[in-house]
């Protein structure tokens, strides 16, 4: 069987790896260890220059491989035994948005499914699974649908920390304030589906709502060394005028940000965000980036 989502992420990760070899191979001497150094003038093994090629040609060739797993409307994973593609349409097909790896005109076809993803492998809720999770928040916000990103990170943030947060054993018998292993969905009182914890204690994706939080919702971006992107982009449920949302310390690099963003109405808010002895503000509206050098 050959997923189209590990055809995908092996272009998310040699597209990573070339990055890293560019920055090295353009590196100043003084920031590349003498171990290293002595490599290099010994036989010449690390030549960044062509590990970045390299690895660019690997997400080149595995670029075509996922495309050409575009079938009849969707991204499809292949039987290589039975020479069949599969037939159902799962989350984790949607990876190629996620990773970069989608051609002319997929993006368009695929929207609809972005903002409303298909179950997982036979009937797990989509937002069950956290890498399920971070593939499927991370291909809305790719394809440019930063409201829908922010919709289903909220979604899996409100779940997990009110699982998380309780006061009392559930009837999943699980110990509050402990991560979990994946998300169930419970129907309350209302006839309304939420997320709750389930499964096995102690697994290591209780990060993932932070990270869904600083990069989602509050749009903190590095994508250039020494300059952040700020762009917040709150769903629906948080926009509650006069709200005052408040996250720090966040260690950046070597500064410890303080981040306030404050809803000033249904489509704007003002940001302070203070590090070390310098702060900035200003006011924007909800998706509206901003760049700020620390």
């Amino acid at each position: 069987m050959r997923p189209v989502d590990l055809q995908a992420s092996m272009v998310q990760c040699a597209d990573i790896m070339s990055r890293w070899a560019t920055l090295l191979a353009g590196a100043p001497v003084e920031d590349v260890s003498l171990e290293e150094q002595a490599a290099t003038e010994r036989d010449g093994s690390n030549n960044y220059s062509a590990d970045a090629r390299w690895w660019k040609d690997v997400a080149n060739d595995f670029t075509v491989k996922t495309r050409q797993m575009w079938q009849d409307g969707w991204f499809r994973d292949y039987d290589s035994v039975t020479g069949e593609w599969s037939t159902q349409r799962d989350a984790m097909h949607l990876a190629p948005v996620f990773c970069g790896a989608t051609g002319l005109g997929h993006i368009e076809q695929l929207r609809p499914f972005l903002s409303q993803p298909p179950a997982h492998s036979s009937g797990w809720a989509p937002l069950s699974w956290p890498p399920v999770v971070m593939t499927l928040v991370g291909a809305a916000a790719a394809a440019g649908l930063s409201l829908d990103a922010a919709e289903l990170a909220y979604c899996y943030i409100d779940g997990s920390y009110r699982s998380t947060d309780k006061r009392e054993l559930d009837e999943e018998g699980g110990l509050p304030g402990v991560t979990r292993e994946y998300r169930r969905v419970v129907r309350d009182e209302k006839g309304r589906d939420h997320y709750a914890n389930a499964g096995i204690e102690g697994y290591g994706w209780g990060t993932l709502s932070v990270h869904l939080l600083i990069r989602y919702l509050l749009g903190l971006c590095e994508e250039e060394a020494g300059v952040l992107t700020v762009c917040p982009m709150f769903p629906q449920e948080l926009r509650r005028v006069g709200a005052l949302y408040r996250v720090g310390p966040i260690q950046w690099g070597t500064f410890a940000l303080h981040v306030e963003c404050r809803v000033t109405d249904v489509t704007g808010y003002t940001v302070r965000i203070s590090w070390g002895r310098q702060q900035q503000d200003w006011e924007g509206t909800w998706g509206e980036a901003r760049k700020i050098s620390l």
